[in-house]
């Protein structure tokens, strides 16, 4: 028609000819101005509003955002600091939150730094120094004790418990661990062992308990031991009972996996208490020589020369120092013997 090819095919269908008509170039809107006016608006609508739609702009009625004081943000920053406080307090026990646990501690700290920073303002102005001075020194003592208490709490959730919760758990892991494996070899199964130890054997028995209480909850067997051994306090617990969930995942025998770590535990613990002997010859020379044989000499010679030279003059007052020096000395020294001595049981 303008001088162009026709693009017309011929198709033969059962022995007739067809012809195709060409594609068109244009595409024709048939709605109406009205319809097309509507749509049109409806799309800018959408385009328009798209961000409002999503969750983080959209606005409720009467929804009130609360907003974070300065102490709520201290103690978020705490948590944040210290990562391992939520680990260490699960280890240890705690029942409460970590936010509430490092809100205590701070108000103990504060209360404890308060009443002592008080105190040693009194006591300064009384000794004659002036307000102003005797206020500087109780406040600056009572911020270090606050600083001190709370760091001391929050920095490893109570290190001090937590080690003699877990000297109290390996203590008595061997003889549980033993009935154990006698309930095995008997035929009883690996629940039912367990059920028969998370009784008699004290906090022992207390670690083997929260197993039975998972798998009740319908956690399998293994699965409840790993999370046990998560939170536990007592490394030799964990290494038992790790080994224990190996075996049950890898279908082996459990019973000679349990008797080849307590045969380790044993020899290390005979290692431990021959360390512990060597130790305790050395405490002991220490003892005699600054507990026992120092003070008694000592305060002998001093009676002695004051006797002939008036270096110092020995009064009741100075006696009861010494007394006082002695019975610390000898406190310090039993308390040294007490926290290297190993806390089991063979």
């Amino acid at each position: 028609m303008f001088g162009g090819k026709d693009k017309r095919r011929v198709v033969h269908v059962n022995g007739k000819e067809v012809v195709l008509e060409p594609k068109p170039r244009f595409k024709f809107n048939l709605q109406k101005p009205e319809e097309k006016k509507k749509d049109s608006n409806e799309q800018e609508r959408k385009e328009s509003n798209w961000i409002s739609d999503l969750p983080i702009f959209k606005k409720e009625e009467n929804q009130v955002v609360e907003i974070p004081g300065p102490w709520k943000k201290h103690i978020q920053k705490v948590i944040e600091k210290h990562k391992g406080l939520e680990t260490a307090l699960r280890q240890k026990g705690v029942k409460e939150s970590v936010y509430d646990y490092v809100k205590r501690a701070a108000m103990m700290s504060i209360m404890m730094g308060a009443v002592l920073g008080v105190v040693v303002a009194i006591v300064m102005a009384k000794v004659g120094l002036s307000l102003g001075l005797a206020g500087l020194m109780g406040f600056g003592i009572g911020f270090m004790v606050y600083q001190m208490s709370f760091t001391s709490s929050v920095s490893v959730g109570g290190s001090k418990g937590k080690k003699a919760k877990s000297k109290t758990i390996d203590r008595d892991i061997l003889f549980a661990t033993r009935d154990l494996i006698i309930s095995l070899r008997s035929g009883m199964p690996l629940y039912n062992a367990v059920t028969s130890v998370s009784t008699g054997y004290g906090e022992a028995s207390k670690e083997f308990a929260k197993i039975t209480e998972l798998v009740q909850l319908q956690t399998p067997l293994e699965d409840a031991i790993d999370k046990v051994v998560e939170d536990t306090r007592s490394k030799s617990f964990r290494r038992i009972m790790m080994q224990a969930s190996v075996s049950i995942r890898a279908g082996a025998d459990v019973v000679d996996a349990l008797q080849s770590i307590i045969n380790e535990l044993e020899s290390e613990r005979e290692i431990e208490l021959k360390a512990y002997g060597q130790r305790l010859n050395a405490l002991a020379m220490f003892y005699m020589l600054f507990g026992v044989i120092m003070p008694s000499m000592g305060i002998a010679v001093i009676t002695i020369l004051t006797t002939f030279i008036a270096l110092i003059t020995v009064t009741p007052q100075l006696l009861y120092a010494g007394l006082a020096g002695i019975l610390m000395m000898q406190v310090i020294f039993l308390q040294m013997i007490r926290s290297s001595r190993p806390v089991f049981a063979m």
